[in-house]
Order: structure tokens, then C-alpha cells, then sequence
């Protein structure tokens, strides 16, 4: 039976969406008068900030600030990649949670349920109040010092949750950080797919899928009652 739940924050609690990040991609390419294409600059940007396996920990703005700079050598660009992400840092810091959000979380008053996030502490911190967020259980990859999908981060999360992984549903919109790194501990998954996108034959694959957080409480109640025994 589950007894509690995780949430990734960005993309899932927190509407942060791809137009923050596509918005600064854009303003890279104007500002550098380049032909390169925003989106394309965004996928590389994109694949190399998860593709990173630091053996020292870097805080989220340093691993942010060395992957676009990754990505302008690879698009020809030539700038200092630090002031588009204090841009993006401004973008995210206005961001506000999804607007079935309060109602959801409202509904599973009583279960214990935890915040996993890939954030430097402070700044998520920030929004969680300024948004008016309760959570039981705060864990950011600065806290954890890695980043989803590694183990620890979620192991932090079970350990404050005080229960078996096998008890927890993690709930997130990415299927290799949320989805991958959530079922390797055992920890039951849902899926959030906002934008209605189909999973690729490789991608992994969650216990269940919605479009948005109203379907997860049911889902949760569903996973909460005991099997019925048919005589």
C-alpha cells in the first residue's frame, strides 16, 4: 500500500515550462547575430546539462553556466554564457505553481509527501514561499549534492519520509530523472505528460501517466486501499 509522495517541482508543481528556456536560447542567437536556431540551440544545451557526470558536485547555476557554454562552442557562438543564465535565474524566480496545484495538494491533507528537486536550496526555497508551498519533506540536489536520476536524492527523500520506497509514488514530468531515477530505488511512478508526448521506444516507463496533477489523487487512493479478496 502507498503511504506517501514525492514531487519533482519544475515542470511538475512549479510552471516553469520550456518558454523560459526557449526565450533565453533566443536572445543568445539575437544578441550574437547568429543563424543558429533557438530550439536546436536549446536541445544542445539541453543534452549537455544532463549528460553531466561531475565528480566534484557544481551548484545548479555553475552546471547550468558550463553546459550553455558547451553548447555556444558547438553552435559557433561566441559570448559569456553567465548573463543568460541570470537571465533564465529571473524567469524561473517568477514562476508560479500550475493552477490545479493548491486543490491537489489540498486533497492529500494527511499523507506525508516530499519535494525532489534539481535546485540549488535557497532559490527553490524562495519560490516555495513566495508560492505559499508546504511540503514535508524539502530535497534538492544541492542538499543531496548530485542530481536526478542518481540514487541519493531520492534516497534522502525516503529517509525523510520515513517509510519503504516501495511505499512512495514520485510524481515528475521527466521520464529519465523522475520516472528512470525514482523506479531504481523501487518507488512506484507517475508521469506527468503537460504536453501530450509520446514516449520514445527506449524512454522508460511509469506505473502510470497523466495529463496534469488532477489524476494523481485518484491514482493515489486507488494504490492506497487495500486489494479486495474474492471469495
Amino acid at each position: 500500500m502507498v503511504q506517501a509522495v514525492s514531487f519533482d517541482a519544475f515542470g511538475t508543481i512549479i510552471d516553469t515550462g520550456r518558454d523560459a528556456l526557449l526565450s533565453v536560447s533566443r536572445a543568445v542567437v539575437e544578441d550574437a547575430g547568429s543563424r543558429a536556431d533557438p530550439d536546436a540551440l536549446l536541445a544542445t544545451w539541453d543534452r549537455y546539462f544532463f549528460a553531466q557526470d561531475l565528480e566534484e558536485f557544481l551548484l545548479l547555476a555553475e552546471v547550468t553556466e558550463d553546459s550553455l557554454a558547451r553548447a555556444f562552442a558547438d553552435h559557433g557562438i561566441e559570448a559569456d554564457p553567465r548573463p543568460y543564465v541570470e537571465m533564465l535565474e529571473r524567469e524561473w524566480q517568477r514562476s508560479r505553481p500550475y493552477p490545479e496545484v493548491a486543490s491537489v495538494l489540498a486533497s492529500l491533507d494527511g499523507m506525508p509527501r516530499a519535494l525532489v528537486s534539481n535546485a540549488d536550496d535557497a532559490f527553490l526555497r524562495g519560490i516555495l514561499e513566495q508560492a505559499g508551498l508546504r511540503f514535508d519533506v524539502v530535497v534538492t540536489s544541492e542538499r543531496a549534492r548530485c542530481y536526478k536520476p542518481r540514487p541519493r536524492i531520492f534516497e534522502m527523500a525516503v529517509e525523510g519520509l520515513r517509510t519503504r520506497p516501495e511505499a512512495i509514488v514520485h510524481v515528475g514530468d521527466s521520464l529519465e530523472a523522475d520516472v528512470a531515477g525514482a523506479a531504481r530505488l523501487g518507488m512506484r511512478t507517475i508521469w506527468v505528460n503537460r504536453s501530450g508526448a509520446r514516449p520514445g521506444p527506449g524512454d522508460p516507463r511509469p506505473d502510470h501517466e497523466v495529463r496534469d496533477l488532477t489524476g494523481v489523487p485518484g491514482i493515489l487512493e486507488a494504490l492506497r486501499e487495500p486489494p479486495r479478496i474474492v471469495k
